[in-house]
């Protein structure tokens, strides 16, 4: 399916798939709601370069919300355990060379394996909160040189689990690239390079001002002190 997704958009032909899987998604949509009634999760997504303080502010958020008797599910992208989270991995340090093409499909793939998972967990009443989702894909290939109308296309092309929430922590890369070799003492092919990881930042910019890929973007200051970044999360999920 991806490779027919992938054909159609270098043909031009995709605007017209993406309508027919419209009109049979929202008919399939509007069937499910009247047949089968079914809780409400929340969806939330943590976005930003690396170094941003996502892995942090995910762990808060979690806690917060257990701490309030929420039943909470929390998972991140890339998936390292999986055959496609292994390959990225490779790729990140240096094993493997990919096409930005390649790139771009592999870190979808990987992502959309836990669709229905992720679905099924919302139906159940869970928040789920996700480090990094669709929009990280977009931003960090865009940077380079994936078409970003076909990227956003190809996505929504695919429906996707909108997120009712991105928090995207805003942070120059400069910051970054210090406290990833503090962490760690090395950095992969995206953390430590700065252009890249302004052209992802400006790409996180343009998706915040569409409002795409999301229901609601928040953007946080990330060169806040950490406790004022919890708070300003804390708020907007309350």
């Amino acid at each position: 399916m991806l490779c027919s997704i992938y054909q159609w958009a270098c043909r031009g032909d995709l605007s017209w798939k993406i309508r027919q899987w419209t009109y049979r998604n929202r008919h399939n949509r509007i069937h499910t709601r009247s047949s089968q009634p079914m809780k409400k999760g929340f969806l939330i997504t943590v976005e930003g370069i690396d170094g941003a303080g996502k892995h942090t502010l995910c762990s808060f958020i979690k806690n917060f919300l257990e701490s309030e008797n929420i039943e909470v599910v929390r998972m991140e992208y890339p998936d390292y355990s999986s055959v496609w989270g292994k390959m990225i991995n490779d790729y990140l340090y240096n094993k493997i060379e990919l096409s930005n093409n390649e790139q771009f499909f592999l870190y979808l793939i990987d992502i959309l394996k836990d669709q229905d998972k992720i679905r099924r967990l919302l139906r159940g009443g869970s928040v789920v909160i996700l480090d990094r989702y669709f929009s990280s894909t977009v931003a960090f290939q865009c940077a380079k040189s994936f078409n970003y109308q076909q990227a956003i296309s190809i996505i929504k092309a695919v429906n996707i689990v909108v997120p009712d929430l991105t928090l995207f922590i805003q942070i120059p890369p400069e910051v970054t690239l210090k406290r990833k070799m503090m962490q760690k003492g090395s950095t992969d092919r995206h953390e430590k390079n700065i252009e890249l990881l302004r052209n992802v930042n400006g790409v996180y910019e343009k998706m915040l001002k569409e409002e795409t890929l999301s229901k609601k973007w928040v953007k946080i200051d990330g060169n806040q002190e950490l406790s004022i970044i919890e708070n300003s999360a804390k708020y907007k999920i309350k």
